[in-house]
């Protein structure tokens, strides 16, 4: 699989096709040890300390010369009951790793020529020497683990892994049956936030909203397309519009499971929500004109299946923001 010929003003190239990944690597702790409930952050560097030996260009723009996130990753996902460790994340309990079970991290990539760089390090890695002097394949804070397993995979029973493409995003929106309203469910699976500022509120200060109004979602969300899509893609969303509807109030919450969470990094406690969602789109929709291809609706729906590779709100990149259609 070959990768894209450097650019003048990213070392990959535009001209890949525009797709998605959501990718589940199954890992092996090496040895015993603890490691904090929500590692995030510590995962972030670890992808990051990763992708600079397989492409040290590529490493250094995403993290230093572009500020657009490319990707996701989450925290190191523990084999113990979901109460269990909202409960730990709550107390920053460390958690043993026990080198007989499997754990997880998600990756999502968001720009399809990380995909061959991605396959290309971990054939690499597979050549390399098997058996006791095997190395580890990513260092998590001070503990190392081996890789078991990379699912990439639309059947995955857990419902986090799959691929698609911008181009499909658009083909299944178009066809959506939106009605006089249209019902849409977010599972927020991780920690989520909205780190809010605006002119009129620098007297008091950003804050970190903690409910999912849609407009501290969508409008963050068509901003990410204009990341990712390529430039015949890229008007298919139209943010004014969008925030237009949005403050019209046509998008609505039906109701909601919602409860306060918080989790740990290295340097400050972080709040935040855990839960779900319901928004109810009402129509009816102006129909598109000129260069529109989807109605405002239309493109919510799409936003919103979006979401599920480069998650919402604040600090996604180090585990947070997980989201799902329900």
């Amino acid at each position: 699989m070959e990768t894209d010929n450097v650019t003048m003003d990213t070392p990959l190239s535009s001209t890949a096709p525009a797709k998605l990944y959501a990718i589940l690597l199954k890992l092996r702790p090496l040895q015993p040890g603890t490691l904090m409930p929500f590692s995030g952050e510590l995962v972030h560097g670890a992808w990051m300390r990763w992708l600079r030996g397989a492409a040290p260009d590529v490493a250094t723009w995403l993290h230093d010369g572009n500020k657009r996130r490319l990707f996701t990753c989450s925290s190191l996902q523990f084999p113990l009951p979901a109460p269990r460790m909202l409960e730990a994340e709550r107390q920053n309990t460390h958690m043993p790793l026990n080198p007989e079970k499997t754990y997880t991290v998600r990756i999502t990539l968001l720009l399809g020529q990380l995909f061959p760089l991605f396959y290309e390090a971990l054939m690499n890695f597979n050549i390399a020497p098997q058996g006791p002097q095997r190395p580890p394949f990513m260092q998590i804070g001070k503990q190392l683990f081996l890789l078991e397993e990379v699912i990439i995979n639309n059947e995955e029973p857990s419902g986090w892994s799959g691929f698609t493409s911008l181009a499909g995003l658009l083909e299944q929106a178009q066809a959506a049956m939106m009605g006089s309203s249209k019902t849409l469910k977010l599972e927020f699976a991780t920690l989520t936030t909205f780190n809010r500022s605006n002119a009129r509120s620098r007297v008091y200060g950003a804050h970190y909203a903690l409910f999912p109004l849609p407009l501290y979602i969508f409008p963050g969300l068509a901003r990410r397309w204009e990341d990712v899509a390529p430039p015949e893609l890229a008007g298919v969303i139209q943010k004014e519009s969008i925030e237009q509807y949005l403050q019209d109030d046509g998008m609505i919450v039906t109701d909601y499971d919602v409860r306060p969470h918080h989790i740990k990094f290295t340097t400050h406690q972080q709040p935040g929500f855990l839960g779900s969602c319901t928004y109810q789109l009402r129509g009816p929709d102006e129909a598109p004109t000129g260069e529109q291809v989807l109605t405002v609706r239309q493109q919510i729906w799409l936003l919103a299946h979006l979401a599920f590779y480069c998650g919402v709100g604040y600090k996604t990149a180090m585990g947070m923001g997980r989201v799902r259609l329900a």
